[in-house]
């Protein structure tokens, strides 16, 4: 294993957005599963493997949408109710080709804390980010209000401690878009200190 190489793959990670996204474009179920694959690999506490994710594709893709639209409405006060953003939610799923709600599924014995568990569904995240440009894939990690509403966790089918922690929202890229740029972070030296 290359460290150049590695770091080529990690360096290049980034979130491209709906307004890039092909519309009405689909992603192929086997890539969806190659990139859930790469999730799997993830390293847990314990080895509780507390991810677990429910894929919405065509169909149930607007079903999705048009859910969110709702849980937006129903908890958002009426002043500060916005219909261009409940519009815009509805609209998505001309771009997203694919959604994959991010579940943590709790450790019945709780025998780490629940922050571990919430860390452990970041890292196969992570993973599937930096894998989906090997399949041709481009999205982002959307983590809205409604995504941890009770209303989402009954949509998910999610029981007790089990909680929803946002979507990876998943598209093809339009066709001549052009290369975009990944924005610099800060030198890592000014985040270490040495002892």
């Amino acid at each position: 294993m290359d460290y150049n190489n590695v770091k080529k793959v990690i360096s290049q990670r980034q979130s491209l957005f709906a307004q890039q996204m092909a519309e009405n474009a689909s992603i192929e179920k086997n890539k969806l599963l190659q990139l859930l694959e790469l999730a799997n690999y993830a390293p847990s506490h314990r080895r509780t493997e507390p991810w677990r994710f429910v894929v919405f594709q065509n169909k149930e893709k607007n079903t999705f949408f048009r859910k969110l639209a709702s849980i937006y409405k129903s908890n958002t006060s009426n002043e500060y109710f916005d219909e261009k953003k409940f519009h815009k939610i509805e609209k998505k799923s001309k771009n997203v080709a694919a959604v994959i709600a991010i579940c943590m599924n709790r450790c019945p014995k709780e025998s780490v804390p629940v922050f571990e568990e919430q860390w452990a569904v970041a890292c196969p995240v992570q993973n599937m980010l930096l894998g989906m440009k090997s399949l041709g894939i481009i999205g982002y990690w959307s983590t809205p209000k409604m995504a941890f509403s009770n209303e989402m966790k009954s949509f998910l089918e999610l029981e007790g401690n089990n909680q929803c922690m946002g979507f990876l929202q998943l598209g093809i890229s339009k066709e001549g878009l052009p290369e975009i740029p990944r924005k610099e972070n800060n030198p890592i030296e000014e985040k270490i200190s040495w002892r």
